[in-house]
């Protein structure tokens, strides 16, 4: 007699080819306090194998678009060199990110508009509910 042994019928791997991307360094500061971001690399250990300073922190996976960012705050003179360096090894082309004032005023609006629309809601229910009893 022989015995067959079925795991799951349909089941099929399917395997694509990844493109790897390196990560790209930024230096972050503000406030007394300096961090360095790697982003954009497709190898959760990369920016770590790159440079030491980012064994201290883990890598975080963005779904959308299938890649890694890993941000280390950096506590020592020394760090912020290596970070300096990295930023400089990368193809990286542009200015470091600064804040953008057309965000906060769009997030002000943002809000504005939500308040107005929940005013009218609420005061429409209330019109309904005050017709509704008079009758």
């Amino acid at each position: 007699m022989r015995w067959k042994i079925l795991f799951a019928f349909g089941t099929k791997r399917k395997l694509e080819e990844q493109t790897v991307s390196k990560p790209s360094f930024y230096k972050l500061s503000g406030d007394g306090t300096s961090a360095c971001l790697a982003s954009d690399f497709s190898r959760k250990k990369a920016a770590e194998e790159q440079h030491a300073i980012f064994s201290r922190s883990a890598a975080v996976l963005v779904e959308e678009v299938s890649l890694y960012n890993q941000l280390v705050l950096l506590t020592s003179e020394g760090e912020e060199e290596a970070c300096e360096q990295a930023e400089d090894d990368s193809d990286v082309c542009g200015e470091p990110v600064k804040p953008d004032g057309r965000v906060n005023l769009m997030s002000v609006t943002m809000l504005g508009l939500r308040l107005l629309f929940f005013k009218t809601v609420v005061f429409n229910v209330l019109m309904t509910l005050r017709l509704w009893i008079s009758q």
